[in-house]
């Protein structure tokens, strides 16, 4: 039996179709879909159909399982469209802050339409969800989600919260995953050497390709597609995880935990963004400001277990979730929260030890 996962997964109308069991306007042509590229397990189905039957349009979804592989799809998309071949374009996608503010720097994000996506509608989003990040002002992009990476792990293999030094732990050899994204799995092995996850000093980033060199061996793999599933079916004991994703894990799993460790983790905002050259961007431009109205932020973030940054939606939402701090960290563990910024030419120092890592 095919999981939510796998059928996300399988990417574009058909995936769609087959999660929702069909939707509005699926004669249309081509040209009046609307084309989303997405994190896996990131949506509510429900507010596509809506919107596909709002707007009498189709919505072909289809999904990555990392910022890199976003990345490496819109290249080459790019390359395709320069050489005149079909050039796979979509019109949304949803990139971590580091990767926005490479798509910015580069000018790879169409403005948005402040007749469509109005001031009104901006006004619903919390001020604080824009402190330190990129376009505060929402000129290309609004957020879709705020969220933490941690260690996501099974309560009977480990009755106190785990850190990251957990990786170097033979005894779980074969049964750890760490996040296969250059930027997140280094910042588990520099959290457990007590180092900065965004530090540009060469000789703390090759300490840190040393440590994940030391931690691969214990690793099933680094996977940012399956853990989730391989955690709650029990063939993983612990993963470098999203806690996204751990929520989603522990309705199949109630043994299942999520911590920030005491040595850091990650917060992260994923914002929903049009690319230049988007095929069908006035419809992209009408979801962005269909997913601002209050009442579908908090429909998402009820299916997901997620913070939208949707100040107005959190009214909407059952107080049981305000007080989960899987997905509404308190004081305590937002303190020890970093945010990954974008090291522009320094970021190659990752790049080369990745290439190490990865073999």
């Amino acid at each position: 039996m095919p999981t939510r996962r796998d059928l996300l997964r399988a990417g574009g109308a058909t995936a769609l179709l087959l999660l929702l069991g069909g939707g509005a306007g699926c004669g249309d042509p081509d040209d009046d879909r609307l084309r989303f590229l997405n994190w896996q397990d990131y949506v509510d189905p429900q507010i596509l159909r809506d919107f596909e039957e709002a707007e009498g349009i189709r919505v072909s979804y289809s999904t990555y399982a990392s910022n890199d592989e976003l990345a490496d799809r819109l290249a080459l998309a790019g390359v395709a469209r320069r050489r005149g071949r079909d050039p796979k374009t979509v019109d949304l996608v949803v990139p971590s802050e580091g990767l926005l503010r490479r798509f910015i720097d580069q000018e790879r994000l169409r403005a948005l339409d402040p007749a469509v996506v109005t001031p009104a509608l901006l006004a619903n989003l919390a001020p604080a969800i824009d402190d330190g990040g990129p376009d505060p002002a929402h000129r290309v992009r609004v957020p879709w989600a705020t969220g933490t990476t941690g260690i996501g792990y099974d309560t009977r293999v480990f009755p106190e919260p785990p850190d990251w030094d957990l990786f170097l732990d033979t005894a779980h050899e074969g049964r750890l995953t760490l996040l296969d994204e250059r930027r997140e799995a280094y910042a588990a092995a520099l959290f457990s050497l007590g180092e900065d996850p965004n530090s540009t000093d060469p000789a703390v980033v090759a300490a840190a390709t040393e440590q994940l060199l030391r931690m691969r061996p214990q690793l099933r793999g680094f996977d940012a597609a399956d853990y989730l599933d391989l955690l709650a079916d029990g063939e993983l004991v612990a993963a470098q995880a999203f806690n996204t994703d751990i929520a989603q894990a522990r309705r199949r799993n109630p043994d299942l935990a999520f911590v920030v460790p005491r040595s850091g983790g990650i917060r992260w905002t994923d914002s929903l963004c049009i690319p230049e050259g988007a095929p069908n961007p006035g419809l992209a431009q009408r979801f962005v400001a269909w997913y601002l109205r209050p009442e579908i932020a908090a429909a998402n973030s009820l299916a997901l277990r997620v913070d939208t940054g949707n100040l107005a939606a959190r009214d909407l939402l059952p107080a049981e979730l305000l007080s989960d701090p899987l997905a509404f960290p308190d004081a305590e563990a937002a303190s020890r929260l970093v945010t990954l910024a974008d090291l522009g030419e320094e970021a190659s120092l990752y790049v080369e030890g990745w290439e190490q890592v990865r073999g």
